[in-house]
């Protein structure tokens, strides 16, 4: 009977692709039935379908090689995705933040989420002060009469300018101004290699 090329498994059989099948990451790195014969040759991870090449077995180590998710455990990414893919976990210690790109060591910061700042309509409301208003005041000139008599008998008009200030005015209530600030955005999500 003929063995099917497809059905040449194991560390003796160079003509597969791979020597060694494991269900998911945490078997392959155990490493059952893997010795040192089998440095250089790979192993397929089925919950992923990724390749990694055996480089070590004292302890067993592993280098990806290719195929589905040839990520280091614990590398983050960003998906345009509500859920996390197959062998990722979400991440959701972030949420309503905006990206911002560094070339020194990443932080996180701000106090208004993303939603509340980019969704406002009108700035603030603000009341003005006098502490806001230059220094000045507001003054006329306006002319005074009265009736008053000579030694003689007769009548006359004195005039006499006086200065007077302009009565206060205005209701001392806050204004705002238009504003659209509702930028267009793509929702992502954080997801970490299991």
């Amino acid at each position: 009977m003929t063995t099917m090329h497809g059905g040449l498994k194991g560390p003796d059989n160079m003509h597969v692709p791979y020597a060694w099948e494991f269900p998911n990451q945490a078997a392959r790195e155990t490493g059952v039935g893997v010795d040192a014969s089998g440095i250089g040759k790979l192993a397929r991870q089925l919950d992923d379908n990724s390749l990694w090449m055996l480089v070590g077995t004292d302890p067993v180590m592993w280098k990806a090689a290719g195929g589905g998710g040839g990520f280091e455990s614990g590398t983050r990414m960003l998906f345009q995705q509500s859920t996390a893919p197959t062998g990722w976990t979400k991440d959701a210690s972030h949420n309503d933040k905006a990206l911002r790109v560094v070339s020194g060591a990443v932080s996180s910061g701000g106090s208004v989420n993303f939603s509340t700042l980019f969704g406002r309509t009108t700035t603030d409301a603000f009341t003005l002060t006098t502490a806001h208003m230059p220094s000045h005041a507001h003054g006329g000139v306006y002319a005074r009469s009265w009736e008053g008599t000579a030694g003689s008998g007769s009548e006359y008009w004195l005039v006499k300018p006086s200065t007077s200030s302009t009565a206060n005015a205005g209701s001392g209530g806050a204004h705002s101004h238009g504003l659209d600030m509702r930028v267009k955005y793509i929702d992502l999500i954080i997801a970490q290699k299991d």
